[in-house]
């Protein structure tokens, strides 16, 4: 009994690493990454931006154990949540198709598998997050096969697909609000070797 605590403690402290990386152009370390002091960061595509709510200076999440998806979809407080605002400004009688994607980023630390992690993203409606429809039920990592209609890459995940409208005679900011959630699956086997997993955010649009 004694050896199989004394395992499990030397497990926590190795434990999993992942690192949010966040949006195209933000620069990053290792594991203790953290973003600017400005409340928002924000990296403009176009048309459309990603928003950073900059709420905790750290985006990382260190020393995590498998859990499963009741209680990862339960995660709260800083370094377990992940706020961000897509929004655009835009012109009067234009309406955006938008896709929000998670692209992995490659580095030399051994790295969790595709199936080992879990994403759940929810939207802000009327007050509260709410469940958005391809991630309602966590996935893994799936990666697309080709570019997708909007233009997301090849080997990106799609987690999201949205529009944006503003049918007014005046230019107008819209946007919507997220939080992302992620986790290490409660069937990953761990052993010795400390893994990571890095992604950042991107999202593109297409005018309609």
């Amino acid at each position: 009994m004694m050896k199989s605590e004394s395992k499990q403690i030397l497990l926590s402290i190795i434990g999993i690493s992942i690192l949010i990386i966040a949006f195209v152009g933000i620069s990053y370390a290792a594991f203790t990454s953290s973003l600017a002091d400005s409340n928002q960061q924000g990296i403009s595509t176009g048309t459309i931006s990603l928003v950073l709510k900059n709420e905790s200076s750290n985006v990382s999440i260190k020393n995590m154990m498998p859990m499963s998806i009741e209680d990862g979809k339960k995660l709260t407080g800083d370094g377990n949540v992940y706020d961000f605002t897509v929004e655009s400004n835009l012109s009067h009688n234009t309406t955006l198709n938008y896709e929000i994607s998670i692209e992995k980023v490659v580095s030399d630390q051994p790295s969790l598998n595709d199936g080992d992690v879990r994403f759940y993203l929810q939207r802000m409606s009327n007050g509260e997050f709410i469940d958005t429809s391809i991630t309602s039920n966590p996935q893994p990592f799936i990666a697309l096969k080709q570019d997708s209609f909007l233009g997301s890459k090849k080997g990106t995940m799609v987690i999201y697909s949205g529009t944006l409208s503003n049918l007014t005679d005046k230019d107008k900011l819209e946007k919507e609000e997220f939080r992302l959630r992620m986790w290490v699956d409660q069937e990953t086997i761990i052993d010795s070797v400390s893994k990571q997993f890095n992604i950042k955010l991107n999202v593109t649009a297409k005018a309609i």
